[in-house]
């Protein structure tokens, strides 16, 4: 593919269910769909291709089914899908990791990312999620460079932590996905206001595909959207299962960063002296 500053990128609101066969059958139709549109980028949500009451009740190696559809749909279609995540074994393990794929147009796979931080909290409604009892968590940060932009990737509870969005952004990092599972207790507060912040603080896109509506977990809160290194909402789902298309700008977003030049304007030996401060009277306290 030639370098593109600006094309069409494609976000899939998806309400996936825990047949995996079906959920195959429509995802491929999204995609037909938003490559006959003219999209030159795919996004899919989190846990894309089964979604269980029983997780891990299905997972994949590397070259399992949904592997294989998604590379095969990215070469004969000549476009980068994005793959949410879906659940990747771990041999000998009872646990799996939480994965995103990204398939370049040969169909070949030229980013993956395992979920670092895992969902472990109560919601407002008292409702325990404890995701690190069948999920281990993933070690490295990722960044991709592709004639699309420079790729980076977190994962739905991801998104609460800024430390790791700014490491991305330090790695070069243009658009982040942020494929996501977000219930609607904590989605109706705190969804928008986070993208928005990951966006205005690294000076990103953030492309944010959810799922949506009841699944065999708990009840999805959609609203997928595609936040501009402004801040501001380029574009957002409505209810229900969908296609929903955004411009992506390079051009623009260098502009933005050479106007807000927070990134370089960032202070990093005094937050290192505060860090090392903290330790210091963390040491002492212990003795």
């Amino acid at each position: 593919m030639v370098p593109c500053r600006q094309y069409k990128i494609a976000i899939v609101q998806l309400q996936t269910s825990c047949q995996l066969k079906d959920n195959l059958v429509k995802i491929e139709k999204f995609i037909r769909a938003a490559a006959q549109e003219g999209a030159k980028l795919i996004a899919f949500p989190e846990v894309m291709n089964i979604i269980d009451s029983h997780m891990p009740s299905y997972s994949e190696s590397d070259g399992g089914e949904t592997f294989r559809l998604l590379s095969r749909l990215a070469k004969t279609l000549g476009v980068y899908i994005h793959g949410g995540s879906w659940s990747e074994t771990i041999p000998a393990s009872k646990k799996h990791y939480n994965t995103s794929y990204l398939f370049d147009d040969k169909g070949i796979v030229v980013g993956k990312y395992r979920k670092i931080h895992t969902f472990d909290i109560t919601d407002p409604s008292g409702q325990i999620y404890r995701e690190s009892d069948t999920v281990t968590s993933g070690q490295e940060v990722v960044v991709v460079e592709t004639p699309l932009g420079k790729l980076g990737f977190a994962i739905c509870y991801d998104l609460r932590f800024p430390e790791l969005h700014r490491l991305l952004a330090l790695k070069g990092a243009e658009i982040i996905f942020n494929p996501s599972d977000f219930n609607l207790m904590t989605g109706k507060d705190h969804w928008e206001v986070l993208l928005r912040a990951r966006a205005i603080e690294n000076g990103v896109y953030m492309i944010a595909a959810d799922q949506y509506g009841q699944n065999a977990k708990m009840l999805a809160y959609g609203n997928s959207l595609v936040v501009n290194p402004w801040g501001t909402v380029i574009a957002r789902a409505g209810d229900g299962e969908q296609i929903l298309y955004a411009d992506i700008d390079l051009d623009g977003l260098a502009e933005i960063r050479n106007r807000m030049q927070t990134l370089e304007n960032r202070q990093s030996e005094v937050y290192r002296l505060s860090e090392n401060a903290q330790n210091v009277a963390r040491n002492t306290d212990g003795k």
